[in-house]
């Protein structure tokens, strides 16, 4: 886990790493150097660095890699669902 004091509240929370790792892939930037954390206390948004994080978010690559999979194949069957919707309502429309 990794510990971070809020820079406003001074609270100190936990952030998981493999959920911090598949929110900076999910990111467009390939090489994303801050992670925007939310302060569970008084919800300030806090830039956290990701250098310090590194060596944590290597030993879970593999999980994060493969709930961006997942992730990924989700999006992708929601869109192939909106897709054959638009399709079906299409053709329902040209067949009146």
């Amino acid at each position: 886990m990794i510990t971070h004091t809020c820079f406003k509240c001074n609270r100190r929370f936990e952030l998981d790493p493999v959920y911090v790792g598949f929110e900076l892939r999910k990111l467009k930037k390939n090489n994303p150097s801050f992670y925007q954390a939310v302060c569970p206390a008084c919800r300030a948004v806090n830039k956290v660095s990701v250098k310090p994080m590194q060596a944590e978010l290597d030993q879970v690559a593999e999980e994060i890699d493969r709930m961006y999979a997942e992730y990924e194949a989700q999006k992708a069957q929601e869109r192939a669902e909106k897709r054959a919707k638009a399709k079906a309502k299409a053709s329902e429309s040209a067949a009146k």
